[in-house]
């Protein structure tokens, strides 16, 4: 009996089939959708999908597009030909849930050795964005064996011709040792089809507004315009009226009145198009200079821009020492194991600086009351932890914790 590991399934030549066919229907029909990919890399396949949940809730769907379908992590991550990870948002993040995500994800599949090596490069790949992940939005990353590793955010190119090493770096969070769940790994394996995913692969598209968002961030800047204009907006309207008229006409007078009043009116509507014009000018050039902004409340860039090597490095190394002390407290109940009971239960801990454990509280539950006891009481039972690293800032470490319970 094993308290944790990951088995792999074992596949049928049957399901191999169906696996490939859905693959092919999804891949075509993501390449039409997807304006914006491109044509290499929208040729590339459906390995699988599954939806990513926490809290109750699905937060979003991942895709693992590749051009030789395969069942088998370790050869999907030897393939040197394109692949592409997709992220497709259903719920919105702050850029600091994101960053935390991906770094703690990063630290438990990574040795430090192929991280070290390419942490700044991670790093950057998670600033490259500069609004936090909202509903709607589609993250890419993907692999090209001469281009190296790329991100794209809503169709806009952010970073490009990283090393190969970086994109395996993330693709590990998905499929490496310790995914977000059993279920997520073998659904983007093709084990399983979650037909929920696929079709949210299809339904989550961006807004326009995102979009051109994203396309202003590699936009040059733009000039700011003069608050004055240079030069005459228009030329009078109105010549002056030279009239003789004998005073003793009074119908003359009244012509002469008339076409005073005539020349002042002519006159302020001038004056009143050249302020008009004046102001539109001066508030486009405004709007020019201005940085277009997320929706109100959207985290700025330096919620996270504070996040450097030596923190990013600190946090690796800190991070497995957390779940090496809990995993070896987890212990299989033995009701559930006489049940066949298995699954994965996902803890969010929460630890001070001295290592204390502040809370644990249950973010994704399995099928079975017994094991979702168990990994709480794994989580109590390993406290207190090392204390944080000076290099980490933070008040406190928080990490999301995949606890899989499974039978062999």
């Amino acid at each position: 009996m094993n308290i944790y590991s990951h088995a792999q399934l074992n596949r049928s030549t049957g399901a191999v089939g169906l696996r490939q066919l859905f693959g092919t229907i999804a891949g075509l029909m993501l390449s039409l959708l997807l304006i914006f990919s491109s044509g290499a890399q929208a040729e590339l396949k459906l390995n699988g999908s599954a939806i990513y949940q926490d809290l109750g809730k699905q937060q979003f769907v991942a895709a693992l597009f590749v051009d030789d379908l395969s069942n088998n992590a370790n050869s999907i991550q030897l393939q040197q030909s394109p692949k592409r990870m997709e992220v497709r948002i259903i719920n919105d993040y702050s850029k600091r849930r994101w960053l935390n995500l991906w770094m703690q994800s990063i630290s438990i599949n990574n040795d430090r050795e192929s991280f070290s090596g390419s942490a700044q490069e991670v790093i950057d790949i998670m600033r490259a964005p500069k609004s936090a992940p909202k509903r709607g939005d589609v993250i890419e990353y993907l692999f090209d064996p001469e281009l190296g590793t790329s991100v794209r955010f809503n169709g806009t190119e952010l970073i490009a011709n990283y090393p190969p090493e970086v994109f395996n770096i993330l693709l590990r969070t998905w499929i490496g040792p310790i995914p977000p769940s059993t279920a997520f790994k073998a659904q983007l394996l093709g084990d399983s089809i979650d037909m929920d995913a696929d079709e949210l692969l299809n339904d989550i598209q961006p807004q326009s507004s995102r979009i051109a968002l994203a396309a202003s961030w590699m936009a040059p800047a733009p000039e700011v315009a003069s608050s004055q204009p240079e030069a005459e907006l228009a030329p009078e309207l109105a010549p002056e009226l030279a009239l003789e008229v004998p005073k003793e006409n009074p119908e003359a007078e009244a012509e002469m009145a008339a076409a005073e009043t005539t020349e002042t009116d002519a006159a302020n509507q001038l004056e009143t198009e050249k302020t008009d014009l004046a102001s539109s000018v001066q508030a486009t050039a405004q709007a020019k200079a201005e940085p277009l902004t997320d929706s109100p409340g959207a985290e700025q860039e330096e919620e996270i821009a504070d996040f450097n090597l030596s923190e990013a490095l600190a946090q690796r190394d800190y991070t497995p020492l957390v779940v090496a002390q809990i995993y070896k407290a987890i212990r299989y109940p033995n009701r559930a194991a006489d049940k066949n009971q298995q699954g994965t239960v996902r803890i969010g801990v929460t630890i001070n600086r001295s290592g204390k454990l502040v809370s644990a509280i249950t973010t994704q539950e399995s099928k079975y009351r017994l094991l979702n006891q168990a990994a709480l009481k794994a989580v109590k039972k390993a406290a207190p932890f090392p204390e944080l690293p000076e290099e980490m800032k933070a008040d406190s470490f928080e990490v999301n914790l995949p606890i899989t319970f499974r039978l062999q």
